[in-house]
């Protein structure tokens, strides 16, 4: 199996004060990768990394097979990501449930609404219906609850199909059921899609099935077996 991300010798932080710390690791294609460590230990900082929205101080970042050594290159591979944060703002104007998720075809903003296809409807069509949601098509997308509201971003994040997809804390403001029932559906899509998912996460989830457990900490990052990842 080939790499989909590979770090080497990375140090990243803001200002002078570093986060990451002489990180190198690599994530093969299709797994599924599950961080977990304080509050504060470079969870953060290392998904920004990924996704090309911090540069590190020294060392490489290649993701998809790209270093992202310019902003070019972030582009071209930021498009290609799936991210979902764990706090979901609400829209300042009413848009329902399939606006929201049509909207990650073309990016964040109501305004490339507009340029939508046909097969940007049908992609998100398709998405709702994978996580189980096309009843909430209509609805108003602050009407729903968290857990909802939760996995409505997850199909914004999947409706381009990405090969990659990254996941900020993403059960940290649901309650026991609703972080459930998030999990078991990121588990089947895992099975279904064969993508490569990585989630970060203070807290341990047994429910959470993974191929690759690692431990961030400090900045260093260690396989769950104490050994450098």
């Amino acid at each position: 199996m080939s790499s989909i991300i590979t770090l080497d010798q990375v140090e990243a932080g803001y200002g002078k004060d570093p986060v990451i710390h002489n990180v190198s690791f690599s994530v093969e294609s299709g797994t599924f990768v599950v961080i977990i460590g304080p509050n504060g230990g470079g969870k953060s900082t290392l998904l920004k990394l990924l996704c090309g929205a911090l540069s590190p101080t020294s060392g490489t970042v290649t993701v998809l097979n790209t270093p992202l050594n310019c902003e070019a290159a972030k582009r071209c591979v930021r498009i290609q990501i799936g991210y979902l944060s764990q706090i979901q703002q609400d829209p300042k104007i009413a848009i329902s449930v399939f606006e929201s998720v049509l909207i990650g075809r073309w990016g964040s903003s109501f305004s490339w609404l507009h340029r939508c296809k046909k097969e940007d409807y049908q992609a998100a069509w398709d998405t709702l219906e994978l996580i189980g949601a096309q009843h909430l098509a209509t609805k108003d997308i602050r009407t729903l609850s968290g857990g909802q509201r939760q996995r409505i971003a997850l199909a914004r994040a999947l409706v381009r199909k990405p090969p990659l997809l990254l996941m900020d804390e993403p059960t940290t403001y649901l309650d026991p059921e609703s972080k459930d029932e998030f999990i078991q559906l990121i588990r089947s899509l895992h099975k279904e899609l064969h993508i490569t998912m990585i989630t970060v996460t203070h807290e341990h989830m047994p429910l959470m099935k993974h191929d690759r457990l690692l431990k961030i900490e400090d900045g260093h990052i260690f396989e769950l077996n104490g050994e450098m990842a």
